[in-house]
């Protein structure tokens, strides 16, 4: 596996600028830095628009109370195609423009799951703490916390005494004198 990435490593940065220099011949130098500049714009553009949006699709499904795996998968597809947007290359821009539309995302999704079905444990689990349960709660407990009891002002002392007040905006010398006797 080690082998392979490297050789990944070595052979995509080659492809990418073979491509770039099959590109710059055909429609020119400037131009093709202008379509890898415009392709790094319109991913960081994505990243932040596309992003917020399925933030707001991944809460939603939460808050639902239904699985958010379909929208956290699209959220990093989303968020991996505009990073491949980012990065210069036409290779990866192509890759990056694939994982951003739907029909494409759909694909990828039922070829990761069919690829990789056999790894994913599925475990389907329920909480709820609404007033049903609460209150299944509160009815078990077999232990009363009503007691018979008596208040009783605290305010004056028994013996007709006020009680200290408290001092303050004192400059603490009165303090270090009680200190040390």
């Amino acid at each position: 596996m080690f082998v392979f990435f490297l050789a990944l490593l070595i052979i995509w940065p080659i492809a990418e600028l073979f491509v770039m220099v099959q590109v710059a011949d055909w429609i020119g130098f400037f131009w093709m830095l202008f379509l890898l500049f415009a392709s790094a714009v319109a991913g960081i553009l994505i990243l932040r628009h596309r992003g917020r949006a399925h933030w707001r699709r991944f809460r939603g499904a939460i808050d639902e109370r239904r699985p958010p795996a379909r929208e956290a998968f699209d959220g990093v597809m989303i968020t991996s195609g505009a990073l491949l947007l980012i990065i210069p290359g036409f290779i990866t821009s192509a890759i990056g423009l694939f994982l951003l539309f739907p029909p494409t995302r759909w694909l990828v999704r039922l070829v990761v799951l069919t690829l990789f079905a056999s790894k994913f444990k599925v475990a389907a689990t329920t909480a709820t703490w609404s007033n049903r349960g609460y209150n299944y709660y509160r009815s078990s407990r077999t232990a009363s916390y009503d007691f018979e009891g008596e208040a009783v002002d605290v305010t004056d002392r028994p013996d007709g005494e006020p009680q200290p007040q408290l001092r303050s905006g004192s400059d603490g010398s009165e303090d270090q004198v009680d200190r040390n006797p």
